[in-house]
């Protein structure tokens, strides 16, 4: 049986732990790999990023349900089918179905995955809302839906286009016309504008969604730095204080050893004085 890939393995199982349990397991695995001399897939492994509650939700979704996930994903792919053809001048009607039935997959899956957090304790803000988004997205994107069939969300994604999304009504209907004749093809540009104006659209929508992430992370990276500058002034202070209780006790210890020195002298000449005093009284007797 062939050997399975180290990376792919880890992935698996720490992509199906809880939130909490990630970053430990995923250093304690490290760490083997590393032990093991496979240098470069304990390096992959200690690269993998925690997911956040909602991408973790949704890994759980796609291991328990994937074939309710797989619905979705088919949903999406006759969704983008209807559009074009309805942009093409087809039936409106067939979008319309289509676009129903992705929403009411959407509906019941994110209901579901947003019940399995809450089960295992996992909350925050809008988080039903951020994995509907996310299924939306898995749905309109192929990439998306790669990594959710995978269990392997790191994060949260935004739908692209926004069809097929709750309260976004189809697109207008476009009437057939004469085809035009054609046009000699400028240079330069051999894209059609709604095929770049709908890249630019992709382009912009993941980079705002990667620019909120890293300023979140950027926030918790402060909040982290600031604690630990609390923690280091603390301890410098605990080390300064600890530093002066040392040098009174070292004091003290001198002076004590003085005392019982000149106390043992004063012992002496007291054990002298009552020995000669013995001395003459047993003569004078």
């Amino acid at each position: 049986m062939a050997k399975s890939d180290p990376l792919d393995q880890a992935a698996d199982e720490l992509y199906g732990l809880p939130p909490g349990d990630f970053t430990r397991a995923r250093d304690a695995r490290a760490k083997e790999l590393r032990t093991g001399g496979d240098r470069e897939a304990a390096d992959a492994v200690k690269g993998l990023r925690r997911p956040t509650v909602a991408a973790w939700a949704l890994n759980q979704l796609a291991r328990r349900r994937a074939k309710d996930v797989e619905r979705l994903v088919k949903a999406g792919e006759a969704l983008r089918a209807a559009q074009e053809e309805l942009l093409a001048g087809g039936d409106r009607e067939a979008f319309q179905q289509a676009a129903s039935r992705e929403r009411e997959l959407v509906a019941d899956l994110s209901a579901g995955a947003t019940a399995m957090a809450s089960e295992a304790g996992e909350r925050g803000s809008g988080l039903q809302e951020k994995i509907a988004e996310t299924l939306h997205a898995a749905a309109l994107d192929e990439e998306t839906a790669e990594e959710l069939r995978a269990g392997r969300l790191v994060r949260e994604r935004e739908a692209i286009g926004g069809f097929g999304a709750p309260g976004d009504g189809p697109p207008p209907r476009v009437k057939p016309t004469k085809p035009a004749k054609p046009k000699p093809a400028k240079r330069g540009r051999s894209k059609p504008q709604s095929a770049r104006a709908g890249a630019d659209r992709q382009r912009v929508a993941a980079a705002r969604t990667d620019e909120r992430h890293a300023r979140r992370e950027h926030e918790a990276a402060t909040r982290a730095l600031e604690h630990a500058q609390e923690r280091a002034e603390a301890a410098e202070a605990h080390a300064t204080e600890a530093a002066e209780r040392a040098r009174t006790t070292k004091e003290r210890l001198k002076e004590a050893k003085r005392a019982e020195a000149a106390a043992s002298k004063a012992r002496d000449r007291a054990e002298r004085a009552l020995e000669s005093a013995e001395k003459g009284s047993s003569r004078s007797s």
